[in-house]
């Protein structure tokens, strides 16, 4: 009696996975939104400091890489991690639509594993970016070695690769789903 009331009143699995889903995509689409709103201002700052003659004395870390901008290494530096952020944001731009599709329960299509494909590959060519920008601002500021330890890099590379895995799972859940409709 009390397991037949207790099923009636738990919440089943797809509540329990809509909420979580939109708890998710409440939080994309705030970054989403500031990114739309402070990204063009970055980008006008960032053009002011390269064309302006005048050199800023004070380091500017966007996306944990420092960069000096006294140097012209350091400007450079600083505009190709300005560019990563609008690739990043690319990423998001279809990861926001890959949520979408997700609510409107849209699984196991060639449209989802393409959007995780593409995912992937703009994080891992980000990651790349990351670690070349941080490279040059490292050179900016003279301070070449070796850091130990885990850095944005090997994240986004870490990132980028879940995506083309998930990609390739959906693909097989893909193909799985079409074999289960045929056989009935």
């Amino acid at each position: 009696m009390f397991i037949d009331n207790f099923y009636i009143f738990a919440p089943t699995f797809k509540t329990i996975f809509m909420k979580k889903l939109n708890i998710l995509k409440t939080i994309v689409d705030f970054i989403w939104i500031m990114s739309l709103i402070f990204y063009p201002l970055i980008i006008i700052f960032t053009v002011i400091v390269l064309v302006s003659g005048n050199t800023m004395v004070i380091p500017i870390t966007f996306s944990g890489i420092t960069a000096d901008l006294t140097t012209s290494l350091g400007k450079l530096a600083f505009a190709i991690n300005v560019l990563n952020f609008g690739l990043l944001l690319y990423a998001l731009y279809h990861f926001r639509k890959l949520l979408n599709d997700f609510r409107k329960r849209i699984v196991f299509e060639d449209g989802i594993c393409i959007l995780l494909d593409k995912i992937g590959s703009i994080v891992i060519i980000s990651s790349i970016i990351q670690l070349v920008s941080g490279f040059i601002a490292d050179a900016s500021q003279s301070h070449i070695g070796i850091q130990l330890g885990y850095g944005p890099f090997l994240y986004l590379l870490a990132l980028g690769l879940f995506f083309k895995v998930l990609s390739e799972v959906f693909t097989m859940g893909k193909e799985l789903k079409e074999e289960n409709e045929l056989t009935i």
